[in-house]
């Protein structure tokens, strides 16, 4: 096994036995004593772990889709990379969904109960439908099938779906307006480019790959992340002009953030200068520092999901017969203890420890798979 490999595995490992010991430690005493999440935001960092792994296994699906189908013959080896982390970071995405649902138990609910009108059984037969398609793609890469392409193609597909899904599943919450935006399925698709491209020219910068190969990625990550900027940028000017209460509470909510939202839109600007400038020939210390900004910057862009929605009012008083909104209107916060508010406009959330230490074990064992399952393809690959 490489060193990179080895490396890699290691991490991996720790990651995962430090996270599994830390969710363990939440279900002794439940979730929500182990978490800051109530009855109001139920939807915590895990969830955000969940979507930073689902774009970062579409993105990687992305580029190998894009290697076998352009038939670059000397990408061929980081195709195969990039088709087994997008399969494994969908695992660890599913696992983060069942570590989230407490007991697992629960996830016999999510067949025996599916309901087809709810985004969640979409997500679900979506990550399904990947999930099969990338691992027939896997075994056809392994056995050197020429059926590959087919694949790659449906595996894609499978990907875009799963993107346009996750950006629908947060789109269609209407009670929480900082998610309620058409633009959040298309920036979804967006930023898993961003973060698959820039996911492999860490990979190509750990594996030497050539300046050639870093440039071409650099550059098919620079384009999706100027795409992501401009819809983000867009969409922050659609609030800005819109002038009702409810934007008002979405721009407070994001001032509140701002150090996180600037993280998320200033590092990978400043990632996307470095690959349209000087990594532009695929020189490897700026593409290999333009990709760590890009991967700290999507990490933000995912814990922006939580933040503003539940800083935001999510409710608003509107008088009776007219189209006047007042203002915000208190809900019930789920905390019933003399010293905690039962009513209040927005409720702040920030995640405890145990669930910053829990958020390890989908992200270890989507690391730990990555290694495992190159090492078994290459014992199983056909000797020619």
């Amino acid at each position: 096994m490489e060193k990179t490999n080895r490396t890699i595995l290691c991490v991996g490992a720790v990651l995962l036995v430090v996270g599994l010991i830390a969710w363990i430690i939440q279900l002794t005493g439940g979730l929500i004593a182990g978490s800051n999440m109530t009855n109001v935001f139920l939807w915590g960092l895990m969830i955000a772990v969940f979507a930073f792994l689902v774009g970062f296994g579409a993105g990687s699906q992305f580029v190998a889709s894009a290697i076998f189908l352009l038939g670059k013959e000397e990408l061929k080896p980081l195709g195969r990379i990039a088709a087994v982390c997008g399969f494994s970071c969908v695992c660890g995405a599913g696992l983060a969904i069942m570590a989230d649902l407490g007991a697992i138990r629960n996830a016999l609910w999510m067949v025996l109960g599916i309901n087809l009108s709810s985004p969640l059984a979409w997500d679900m037969i979506a990550m399904v439908t990947f999930l099969v398609l990338s691992f027939i793609q896997l075994i056809l890469i392994m056995r050197g099938s020429g059926a590959v392409k087919v694949f790659a193609v449906l595996a894609g597909l499978a990907a875009l779906a799963l993107q346009i899904v996750e950006g629908l599943l947060f789109s269609t919450q209407t009670a929480h307006a900082w998610w309620a935006t058409p633009i959040m399925p298309i920036d979804f698709l967006a930023v898993a480019f961003v973060s698959g491209s820039a996911l492999m020219l860490l990979v190509a910068c750990a594996k030497r790959y050539s300046d050639a190969a870093r440039a071409w990625l650099g550059r098919f990550c620079a384009i999706a992340i100027l795409v992501h900027l401009v819809l983000a940028l867009a969409d922050l000017a659609l609030v800005a002009f819109e002038g009702t209460p409810e934007s008002a509470g979405i721009l407070a909510a994001i001032g509140s953030n701002i150090v996180l939202y600037l993280a998320e839109l200033v590092l990978p600007a400043i990632a996307m200068i470095m690959l349209f400038t000087s990594g532009r020939k695929g020189a490897k210390k700026p593409a290999l520092i333009a990709a760590i900004l890009v991967v700290i910057g999507i990490f933000a862009h995912r814990l922006m999901l939580l933040f503003p929605a539940y800083n935001a009012p999510s409710l608003y008083l509107t008088l009776s017969g007219t189209d006047l909104t007042t203002g915000p209107y208190p809900l019930s916060t789920g905390r019933y203890l003399d010293w905690n508010l039962t009513f209040a406009n927005t409720t702040p959330y920030f995640p405890a420890l145990p669930e910053w230490v829990a958020m390890l074990f989908p992200i270890g064992f989507a690391m730990v798979a990555v290694v495992v399952i190159l090492a078994i393809m290459k014992k199983l690959q056909p000797k020619h």
